[in-house]
């Protein structure tokens, strides 16, 4: 995991600065944020679909509301960063901040992956975001 997690930051931020803190985002920052990432992303969408539109029965299935998770999603995945660079004794530098942008990005994006994946065991929300690829 920690390979998987460094390499995919990596890929889009270059490596960790200040430089002498490299081992720290590849053997702890990066790893931990992955996970965290990959958790509060799915538990968003679990939530939206199984607890609100399913045993709660809310009426929470417009696009609205699920937008409204997506950003909810996204700001928790751009604090994850700060958070774990805070807790772990490494210097916030402007690369934390594009971290966070990244991860919140990536969080984006696999939210909707979630939400095709899970959606169709919603009572209310199976259509949303869309009603493909389960249209009824």
């Amino acid at each position: 995991m920690q390979n998987f997690f460094s390499g995919l930051y990596e890929l889009f931020l270059g490596r960790p600065m200040p430089a002498n803190y490299t081992n720290d985002y590849r053997e702890v920052v990066f790893p931990n944020t992955g996970i965290q990432l990959f958790l509060i992303s799915l538990a968003l969408v679990l939530l939206y679909y199984y607890v609100l539109n399913r045993a709660m029965s809310t009426g929470l299935y417009k696009p609205k509301h699920w937008v409204i998770m997506l950003i909810i999603n996204a700001a928790i995945a751009f604090a994850v960063p700060i958070i774990q660079v805070n807790n772990n004794g490494v210097e916030t530098h402007s690369y934390t901040y594009t971290f966070a942008l990244v991860n919140a990005i990536l969080s984006l994006i696999l939210f909707f992956i979630f939400s095709l994946l899970l959606k169709k065991g919603s009572v209310q929300a199976w259509t949303t975001p869309m009603k493909w690829p389960h249209s009824k």
